[in-house]
């Protein structure tokens, strides 16, 4: 049957169309989006002249594909629970220059205490890695223990909230690129306002920068947040104790898939020291636990190279220490054999694997 459309509607292959070019409305759309993106590019600037830097948002769903990351069935693979403490204070490539071939995946969560979050590890059989738990005594308190709670929901309820995840996903790309997009940057940079002091990149790790904060006033309300507490008695430290061992089931299921646990006590100075001691002795409180627990028991004043840094507000190491504390860390967890020394980029043990392609 001979085709309906006519010769005289059909182009030879060898005339080429001409453009067809934009309409009133067109050019108005071009012209639009040409200032959109001119305005936007001020502004960037004037955001980067004063101080912002890109940072994402922490946020309950950037925690959920971090979270997801520690799924890989990878005894290679070590999940970091606990506070800001850890957050501020790990340096991911730190951890990846000295341990090739192992990933690390950010689950602290400032303002918060891990013990749901070990749990959840516990009860997860693709979870083989090692989990190190920035321990502060206060976490082990049954009271204490769901903090981290609406996290871990959002976690496993992700893929009931695909468009919340994919939104988190794009967001997170725009936001390490552009400082406007930042958590505080585009109201911030209207009102005129000095940049935070905290950046959060896209794995989740921060990075303190006391330069840009009143330190003095930051360090006053740190201390102004420790409670007058009277000393505990061998009772409190009783309780604790029995409750900070109703966290062993985890510890152990994690160990039968061939995983390890270690809490590590991360350090504090000068006033906030003396008033963790005050609270909760470390006689009465950490050595009882460490004796008992089936974690490796890491507490920083046991170690040169974990006392020896300062807490620009007594209760944080600062960020541009990060890497030494990363890998101070390392070190001993190679030393306590929770991870093998042949790991160590430089071994030669390592080297000769390389050398051989294996």
């Amino acid at each position: 049957m001979p085709s309906s459309t006519s010769s005289s509607d059909r182009l030879a292959p060898d005339v080429p169309r001409r453009p067809v070019p934009p309409g009133p409305w067109g050019r108005t759309w071009i012209a639009t989006a040409a200032i959109v993106v001119v305005a936007a590019a001020g502004l960037e600037w004037l955001a980067r002249a004063r101080g912002y830097q890109p940072s994402v948002k922490d946020d309950d769903y950037a925690w959920a594909w971090a979270r997801l990351r520690a799924s890989d069935g990878s005894p290679h693979t070590v999940a970091i629970l606990g506070t800001s403490r850890i957050q501020l204070a790990f340096s991911q490539p730190a951890f990846a220059a000295a341990l090739p071939g192992w990933r690390s995946v950010q689950l602290a969560i400032d303002g918060t205490l891990p013990a749901a979050s070990l749990v959840d590890l516990g009860r997860d059989p693709a979870f083989r890695g090692i989990a190190i738990v920035d321990s502060i005594e206060a976490a082990f308190w049954s009271a204490n223990r769901g903090s981290q709670d609406p996290y871990i929901a959002v976690y496993h309820r992700r893929w009931r909230a695909p468009g919340a995840m994919v939104e988190r996903r794009l967001a997170t790309f725009a936001q390490t690129r552009l400082a406007l997009l930042s958590d505080t940057g585009l109201h911030a940079v209207q009102r005129g306002g000095a940049p935070p002091f905290v950046t959060t990149f896209a794995d989740r790790t921060q990075f303190a920068d006391y330069a840009l904060t009143d330190l003095a006033a930051r360090r006053k309300r740190q201390l102004e947040r420790i409670a007058v507490v009277a000393p505990p008695t061998q009772h409190d430290a009783d309780v604790w104790l029995d409750e900070a061992l109703q966290l062993e089931p985890a510890i152990t299921q994690i160990q039968a898939r061939g995983g390890t646990v270690v809490y590590l006590r991360m350090p504090t100075c000068d006033e906030r020291w003396v008033a963790d001691q005050r609270a909760e002795p470390r006689a009465l409180f950490w050595d009882r636990l460490s004796s008992r627990t089936h974690a490796v028991a890491i507490h920083f004043a046991d170690y040169p190279s974990l006392r020896n840094f300062e807490c620009p507000d007594t209760s944080h190491i600062a960020s541009k220490d990060g890497p030494r504390f990363t890998r101070a860390l390392i070190e001993i967890l190679v030393d306590r054999g929770v991870i093998p020394r042949s790991a160590l980029a430089g071994d030669p043990a390592q080297q000769a694997r390389w050398a051989t392609g294996s």
